[in-house]
């Protein structure tokens, strides 16, 4: 496959050297005690390479967990918003359905009739795509609120973390609302839409919002949500948590005390709790579950002889957020070396060149069976020694 005019040749070698490498530093993942075991691949013009390694399950935990392979099936958490959200909203552009600057209210009329509407009816795409629309990255919904209504009308009372347009904050709001959105242009649910637009053309028979493999082909997350019953606490208590806290949504101790956490070890359906409880596994910031292989498939997406028009995907990856501030294209994150990125919460990163077509995807259960820390500096030592071979 052809990826640009700027194909950077790479050889038989080259890619066998990065086989090794994704091997090796899998292997030190697992020694380190980051993630019980993952799959990682490149991708050139030359072809992709994948490894696996390590179980599905710590042995000392289970000592009959299976081995990780190509097929193992991963809970995406926020890659979700990049491999599904994202493209459905381009398409939607593309088709005329929605233009990249059109107001949110536009196609989400329950923002005007909150208390936030002195500000919310600046939302737009491109600000939601970017993170920069003012929107908080985080709120614990899913302690009371059931469903899209619910959820929209929370939004809708939000105050801006910061005036729209001048930061950039990281918001699985945003995507929530993308979600919506796209759900209304085409007046489909979001999960059949990307099934028929994105992942059936692509070819990725694996991939689903939910699990659909044997659970003994699914990796584990965590045992329950202690992760985000701790935010949800911290939140209660007034004490700093990811996205602030809202005058208009307010929780207590007591509610969390008496919240109907999950306590078993979750196994194919999704981590995150806004998506689990509150939306029924559902939603544009979360959800979505796949493998290796799959997402392999899915960067022919960003290809110039994939789906979308050239001057729809050279946007995605034009910086669109203030200069001096994270820099973000819509969805991702750019990074200095030409490259654009996106993690996930439970252990999962892409990383995709536009100019040269090649990508790294890695999907590990770093949360599994108790979140630990390491995976961003264990991303950054994959990223840096692959970067090496270029």
């Amino acid at each position: 496959m052809s990826y640009n005019r700027h194909v950077i040749q790479t050889s038989q070698t080259t890619l066998d050297t990065a086989r090794a490498i994704l091997g090796t530093s899998l292997d030190r993942g697992i020694a380190d005690g980051v993630f019980p075991g993952g799959t990682a691949a490149c991708r050139s013009d030359a072809g992709s390479v994948v490894a696996a390694r390590g179980h599905l399950s710590w042995p000392h935990l289970d000592a009959s967990t299976g081995k990780v392979t190509a097929e193992t099936v991963y809970d995406l958490a926020s890659l979700t918003k990049i491999i599904g959200t994202l493209p459905l909203v381009l398409l939607s552009i593309q088709e005329g359905r929605l233009g990249l600057d059109d107001r949110a209210d536009r196609f989400l009329p329950e923002l005007s009739g909150g208390a936030g509407r002195h500000w919310n009816g600046s939302l737009s795409i491109r600000t939601l795509l970017a993170h920069r629309s003012g929107l908080p990255a985080w709120r614990p919904y899913f302690v009371r609120l059931r469903g899209k209504a619910e959820y929209l009308s929370a939004i809708a009372d939000e105050t801006p973390s910061y005036a729209p347009g001048t930061a950039v904050e990281y918001s699985d709001l945003g995507f929530m609302m993308l979600g919506w959105i796209v759900e209304r242009v085409w007046d489909e649910a979001l999960d059949a839409l990307a099934r028929r637009l994105v992942f059936l053309p692509l070819g990725m028979s694996a991939t689903a919002y939910g699990a659909t493999a044997p659970s003994s082909l699914v990796a584990p997350t965590e045992m329950g949500n202690m992760h985000e019953r701790g935010m949800a606490l911290a939140y209660a208590e007034g004490r700093p948590v990811v996205g602030g806290h809202g005058s208009s949504y307010t929780i207590t101790v007591d509610e969390i005390d008496r919240f109907e956490w999950r306590t078993d070890t979750i196994r194919g359906a999704v981590h995150d709790s806004n998506a689990w409880y509150g939306l029924g596994g559902i939603s544009g910031h979360a959800g979505l579950f796949s493998t290796i292989g799959d997402l392999i498939r899915y960067l022919s997406f960003w290809d110039d002889d994939g789906p979308l028009a050239p001057h729809i995907r050279a946007a995605a990856f034009t910086q669109q957020t203030p200069h001096g501030s994270v820099s973000r294209g819509l969805g991702w994150i750019l990074s200095d070396d030409g490259s654009a990125t996106h993690t996930g919460f439970t252990g999962t990163s892409l990383r995709y060149h536009p100019r040269t077509g090649i990508a790294t995807v890695t999907l590990t259960n770093r949360v599994h069976p108790h979140v630990v820390d390491g995976i961003a500096a264990w991303r950054t030592g994959l990223a840096a020694e692959l970067s090496a071979l270029r």
